[in-house]
């Protein structure tokens, strides 16, 4: 399960259409001083709108967790310490996320291991037992 989350991420980091039309708009702005602030503010902005609907919705329903990460994506496009701290919540749920197959994957070997040895593996319908002896 970690490594096609890890495939997933790679695949993310490779980039694709969308991070191409931001590394062109990105471009076209750095031609001119004054497209370069409005681009800066315009990342700016909504960067922090999404971290603050994000919080909002910590407490209300909606995808909190989801805008406040779109708005560190979204400075991390212009301002190192969000790259920085993007990379570390990446870094963090891999982690979470191997720790949790872990545990999940000692759960499933110990009810393995902890079943009655009677039983046969399978699907009911596919088990042919003697008499209830647990023998095929």
């Amino acid at each position: 399960m970690s490594s096609e989350l890890q495939e997933e991420i790679r695949r993310g980091e490779e980039g694709g259409r969308i991070q191409r039309t931001v590394l062109r708009v990105k471009a076209f702005s750095y031609k001119h001083p004054a497209l370069r602030a409005i681009h800066l503010t315009l990342v700016t902005v909504l960067g922090a709108l999404f971290v603050v609907l994000g919080i909002i919705m910590l407490v209300t329903p909606g995808p909190g967790w989801l805008f406040i990460f779109l708005g560190i994506g979204l400075w991390s496009t212009e301002f190192a310490w969000a790259h920085r701290l993007n990379q570390r919540v990446k870094r963090l749920a891999l982690k979470a996320w191997r720790w949790w197959s872990n545990i999940v994957a000692e759960w499933r070997f110990r009810r393995a291991r902890d079943k009655p040895h009677h039983l046969l593996q399978g699907p009911r319908h596919l088990r042919v037992t003697a008499h209830g002896t647990g023998e095929k």
